[in-house]
């Protein structure tokens, strides 16, 4: 709460104007716009907001205010949903506010809700959304932020923010809000703050005000502080001495008052959000409802604190700073201690008491700890670096000699495990070994501590724990279950695949035989890696769907990537959609899973804008849940796209950033980058730096993830290289194991085919590459067909039969045409060319495609295009053409940024113009 002082706002009408201006232009447009408002504490950036929120709403634009606090710092969400229902005319009911904030705990959905809120608010006109203090914002209101900015571009959504941070608009790196004002509140000019006093004294100020008034170097707050202050001092019998710093004002204005109001003043400031006298009176455990009465005007007339209906906050967050500052640092941890205890255990509000019980810990405070542990394991989903940094705090107050050690401990390895907070997991789970002797409680910590290893990749470590205690006597059937099943999965990544299955099956017996369900899930997950590793991808379906029984939709992406390499992209794409429309199913846990495998069914189908698009989202996902993985899947698949485009420079770049995301997962991320590496340099011209990054693949030195190389989608780029090199060894290696893929995978078209392909190109066998180019003829996949083709139409060109081969290769142009694959089209297409064809219509039409205007949008970018133009939102465009809303985010960004224009309303000028609307 900030107190809102009489008379004009001085000394701001630039940055006021330039807002408005900003808004305005919006407006008229019908786009979105971002302003975003800095400076230091106590520069008048809330009242700055207040001014333009106010003019804003005289412009019938609908305003949503929030602002954050720290204290709600882990309270995922709470600035953006609480934003919804302020305002003369709130976006959203009592009861829609409910469920809402139901949905705190899982962040893809809250921000799908909030979408649709601000979607169906825009459809009646612009709406402002205003949020003070961002510098505050938890992590999941950043993530749902971004995702906003990004999701109503082109829509007269209007976005205000203030914060401290002079690199504010960073954090928004990525998003594309449409136009952008930055504006930057310097201090008062003297003149400035003349006004000020003037209005507040109701007189010009003399030469002593003056001189305060200078020490207040620009800032608005400190010097509308002082001059109450001088007002007091003049006030007959007032014996106030005014002090000219900022905190020690406060301190002795604080002093100055009663022991009841000091004590409710001081629990108002730590609260660091509005309190009510009913949970003051409960917190200060006082019987006496008059005293508290009389402390709250008290403290209301000394300026400490301000009422605002049934509750109280101090004027300013400085205000709030200068009155803690002041107070013995015991008090502060008191009042932190009895508001962690009274929103745990009298309002159930765990996030909002974790906030107050990590300031208020010391050593040994048990209460604490278990009120840590339990925010961090309703996090854990929703923002996993807030939920490791809880188990972190939790578990370093824990006493060892408190009977709740062991188990408390435990909960928090859990939570780091499941947090993929590797290094935090293992030092728990050693301090925690290093302290009991029970064997089988030995071995279940060790079984939390080998899944943090698999989940960081660190599976030689993995191991060595899991075998030294297997080697360290009997344990319980469940407890020796678990460990063999993980080290199973762990030896997944590492052995041979033959090996590898036959200790995932022997894990997989010993699962059963226990009845253990989490030694189960292991071996089973065990079972499917071995399987899909070694191209048998019939067995690794069987697993993954045993495994969906099981723990439901988690593994849902899995069963979907095995229907993909089985060529059964029409049942994946069922069970997508399925998983899309099932709102019940849609939890954190999931969602970037089958974004993933959605991105991977788009790229495999020839759909590059479609896929380029969900990488991008799932690039956010990857950054907001802390999962390189995802961010790795991401990146590989805009960095395919980049080079099927032939846009090496591009490609180059972001195979860096999936350089960086390596880290502590290499053992995971290897092959992926080794096979982009190969194609990156292939498409720099340097065969021989291609041929050392494939290498190690084919001859099985990199064995972790043994399926890369079996992949389809590799194999003629293999191929080719090592023809390209003359490296006979390692084209007789890419041929052999296609011909394994293919002989595991029967009836599977983009694997026999690929086999027979390489096969018919090592011996020049035509037979053998006309059937290839066959059955690549059934495959979903676009780019096979079309590889198919180009082999057989060089083949016959090469024997001198010009209008067949030219024939094959007029169809491959045709599909790598369709995919936007330009950099095998053109190699195509001089193919052709050199066989004599002569210059064809759709190649100029190609070639002379302009990079913007209505004949530079793709075929998706059109179909987007005319339903937006038609009326319908993202959401419902999204629905009619059976793709994610990001997707038709994307696809409007990059028409707008084509066609040059910032909305919608243009975008319907555009499409009549053009006589297609």
């Amino acid at each position: 709460m900030v107190r809102v002082y009489p008379g004009p706002l001085r000394g701001r009408s630039e940055p006021v104007a330039n807002a408005i201006s900003a808004v305005r232009s919006a407006v008229h447009h019908g786009s979105s716009s971002l302003i975003m408002v800095s400076g230091p504490p106590g520069i008048g950036k809330t009242a700055l907001l207040r001014e333009v929120s106010s003019q804003t709403a005289r412009m019938d634009v609908r305003v949503a205010s929030g602002g954050c606090e720290p204290m709600d710092q882990v309270t995922p969400g709470a600035p953006v949903i609480a934003a919804l229902r302020k305002g003369r005319s709130p976006l959203v009911d009592a009861e829609e506010y409910e469920q809402i904030v139901a949905l705190s705990g899982q962040p893809l959905l809250l921000a799908e809700r909030i979408a649709a809120v601000l979607e169906s608010a825009v459809a009646s006109g612009p709406v402002l959304v205003c949020l003070d203090d961002w510098q505050w914002a938890d992590r999941v209101s950043r993530f749902i932020t971004r995702m906003l900015l990004d999701r109503f571009f082109g829509l007269p959504v209007l976005w205000l923010f203030a914060s401290r941070d002079e690199d504010a608009l960073t954090d928004l790196a990525g998003s594309d809000p449409g136009s952008i004002e930055h504006i930057r509140l310097a201090p008062l000019t003297t003149a400035d703050l003349v006004d000020i006093a003037q209005d507040r004294l109701g007189r010009l100020p003399d030469a002593r005000t003056r001189s305060f008034l200078d020490a207040a170097a620009g800032s608005p707050l400190l010097a509308t502080q002082l001059l109450d202050d001088l007002a007091l001092a003049e006030v007959p019998g007032n014996q106030n001495t005014l002090s000219l710093r900022f905190n020690t004002a406060v301190a002795e204005r604080l002093s100055q008052v009663s022991h009841d109001a000091r004590t409710l003043v001081g629990l108002v400031a730590v609260a660091g959000r509005p309190v009510s006298p009913r949970e003051a009176l409960y917190m200060l455990s006082t019987a006496d409802n008059a005293g508290v009465g009389d402390a709250v005007a008290e403290a209301c007339a000394s300026g400490l604190i301000e009422a605002d209906g049934d509750s109280m906050a101090t004027p300013h967050d400085l205000v709030r700073d200068a009155i803690v500052a002041a107070m013995p640092r015991e008090d502060v941890r008191t009042f932190h201690r009895r508001l962690a205890r009274y929103y745990f255990e009298s309002k159930g509000d765990v996030l909002l008491a974790a906030a107050h019980a990590s300031d208020a810990a010391m050593p040994g405070d048990v209460t604490s700890a278990l009120i840590l542990v339990t925010a961090a394991e309703r996090l854990e989903d929703v923002s996993p670096d807030d939920a490791g940094d809880l188990a972190v705090r939790a578990f370093r107050i824990l006493a060892r000699e408190h009977e709740e050690w062991l188990a408390m401990g435990r909960r928090c390895l859990s939570v780091l495990r499941r947090t993929e907070r590797t290094d935090d997991a293992i030092n728990v789970a050693d301090r925690i070994l290093a302290r009991i002797d029970d064997t089988n409680v030995a071995g279940e910590v060790e079984s939390e501590a080998a899944q943090a290893l698999w989940l960081g990749g660190r599976l030689g470590q993995l191991l060595t724990r899991v075998e030294r205690v297997l080697a360290n006597g009997p344990l319980a059937p469940t407890v020796e279950a678990r460990l063999r099943s993980a080290s199973a999965l762990a030896n997944s990544r590492l052995l041979s695949g033959q090996h590898a299955a036959k200790l995932a099956e022997a894990a997989l017996e010993g699962a059963r035989a226990s009845a253990d369900s989490e030694a189960i899930v292991l071996a089973l997950r065990a079972s499917g890696e071995a399987a899909r590793n070694r191209a048998l991808h019939r067995e690794a379906l069987k697993s993954f769907r045993e495994l969906r029984t099981l723990r439901g939709s988690l593994h849902l992406s899995d069963e979907i990537t095995e229907l993909q390499f089985l060529d059964r992209y029409d049942h994946a794409q069922t069970l997508l959609d399925e998983a899309r429309a099932n709102s019940a199913d849609r939890t954190t846990a999931i969602l970037p899973a089958l974004q993933c495998a959605q991105i991977w069914q788009d790229y495999n189908l020839g759909r590059s804008d479609e896929a380029e698009a969900g990488a991008r989202t799932l690039l956010e996902f990857g950054r907001e849940l802390g999962n390189n993985l995802y961010a790795l899947d991401a990146i590989v698949v805009q960095t395919a796209v980049a080079l099927l485009r032939g846009d090496t420079e591009v490609g180059a770049t972001r195979f860096a950033a999936a350089e960086r995301l390596a880290g502590a997962d290499n053992e995971v991320c290897r092959p992926a980058l080794m096979v982009m590496r190969g194609w990156l340099r292939v498409s720099q011209g340097d065969i021989a730096a291609a041929t050392a990054a494939f290498g190690p693949l084919m001859s099985g030195d990199a064995k972790t993830c043994n399926y890369w190389p079996l992949w389809p989608c590799w194999m003629g780029l293999f191929f080719a290289v090592g023809s390209a090199a003359a490296d006979q060894r390692f084209t007789d290696m890419v041929v052999q194991e296609a011909e394994i893929a293919a002989e595991r995978n029967p009836g599977v078209a983009s694997f026999e085919g690929l086999a027979l392909n390489v096969r018919g190109r090592s011996t020049g066998d035509l037979s053998l590459i006309a059937e290839s180019a066959q059955v690549l003829a059934r495959s979903p996949r676009p780019l096979l067909r079309a590889f198919g083709a180009e082999s057989y139409g060089e083949a016959l060109l090469a024997i001198g039969d010009r209008s067949a081969g030219l024939a094959q290769l007029d169809s491959a142009w045709d599909n790598y045409d369709r995919i936007g694959a330009i950099k095998y089209r053109n190699k195509v297409q001089s193919v052709m060319s050199d066989a004599g064809t002569r210059r064809r219509a759709k190649w100029a039409a190609a070639a002379a495609r302009p990079s913007s205007g209505w004949g530079a949008l793709t075929e998706a970018e059109r179909r987007v295009a005319a339903l937006v133009a038609s009326g319908h939102t993202n959401r419902s465009a999204a629905k009619e053409l059976g793709v994610s809303v990001n997707t038709v985010g994307t696809h409007l960004r990059l028409v707008f940024s084509k066609l040059k224009i910032q909305s919608r309303v243009q975008l319907v000028n555009i499409l009549h113009a053009e006589g297609r609307g």
